[in-house]
């Protein structure tokens, strides 16, 4: 019986090698190893220096007039006279006490989506060490995001042609088109505000942004979600549901607190894997970073139209 012949594109596909982002059901195995899988990252990566803010000086407080104030003094003169008269000591202004000097604020540094968004256009079907690489390339050849931003696509591939990419051409055209999107709605390269965004906010800026495409918002979705799980201080049951984790499951509470207590140095859910790559290469120790292993655990989200 005659069979159909696969075509090219069909048999590129199966020769490829799985996604190592492929989403994985949060069972407590999955879980389980994900936490262990974490932690082996985690080791070679070190803790971030933490940043010093000056706290603002507080403005100087007017000078205290005493009792009566400036405009009793002229009123009361009469009585300050007689009070010395009967050789009693006049009221003495009250003296303000110096305000407390402020500490200064300490902080960990925060995950930069910009960084999310390259990581995941880069490193997508690959392991996280192109990611990483690419965006080492990126900040030592460009003097701010901003000249990246106004580069062309065919200049950026030639960047990174020697890291062997896939459609090397067509991620940098995507990259370009989504940073030039993002700076026009936001009048800048930056992605902080959807941290503190709710998510109708963050719903329609993806809607505002077409060229952001639907994987790297769904990673960028999911990431905000787990950063939400690891350093609110709010409940995050509902964030928890949101990915797909059942609050109510102990195999999920006991994920979540180790969680928090494995990044809480960081302050952030790492996108590298550690040290960069010797002689320009890529580091392949670890196959994900921290944030890929867990935005793995979050669901599929089927493409729409937007």
């Amino acid at each position: 019986m005659p069979t159909k012949k696969k075509s090219k594109a069909a048999a590129a596909a199966s020769d490829a090698p799985p996604d190592p982002r492929a989403p994985i059901e949060p069972t407590p195995a999955n879980l389980a190893a994900a936490l262990k899988q974490l932690k082996v990252v985690l080791a070679d990566i070190p803790f971030p220096d933490p940043i010093i803010e000056e706290p603002e000086p507080e403005p100087e407080a007017p000078p205290a007039t005493g009792k009566g104030g400036a405009a009793a003094k002229g009123e009361d003169a009469s009585d300050d006279a007689s009070d010395g008269a009967d050789g009693t000591s006049a009221e003495k202004p009250a003296e303000s006490k110096p305000a407390k000097p402020k500490e200064p604020i300490v902080r960990l540094p925060k995950l930069d989506y910009i960084d999310a968004l390259l990581h995941i256009y880069f490193a997508e079907g690959l392991p996280c060490g192109y990611g990483q690489e690419v965006r080492r390339r990126i900040e030592a050849n460009f003097v701010d995001r901003n000249e990246f931003r106004v580069t062309e696509a065919f200049e950026v591939e030639e960047m990174l042609s020697d890291l062997d990419i896939p459609n090397l051409f067509d991620r940098c055209l995507a990259v370009r088109e989504s940073i030039a999107q993002v700076y026009n709605d936001q009048n800048g390269v930056h992605l902080t505000f959807l941290r503190d965004a709710g998510i109708s906010d963050r719903n329609n800026f993806f809607q505002r942004v077409p060229a952001v495409q639907h994987h790297v918002m769904v990673f960028l979705t999911h990431l905000l979600a787990i950063e939400e799980i690891c350093f609110s201080e709010k409940s995050t049951a509902r964030t928890q549901q949101r990915i797909g984790l059942d609050p109510k499951s102990p195999a999920v509470a006991k994920f979540v607190d180790e969680l928090r207590a494995c990044l809480k140095p960081y302050g952030h859910v790492p996108v590298s894997i550690g040290p960069e790559g010797s002689n320009g290469k890529p580091n392949l120790k670890h196959t994900l970073s921290p944030a890929c292993i867990l935005t793995r655990l979050a669901p599929y989200v089927k493409p729409k139209r937007r």
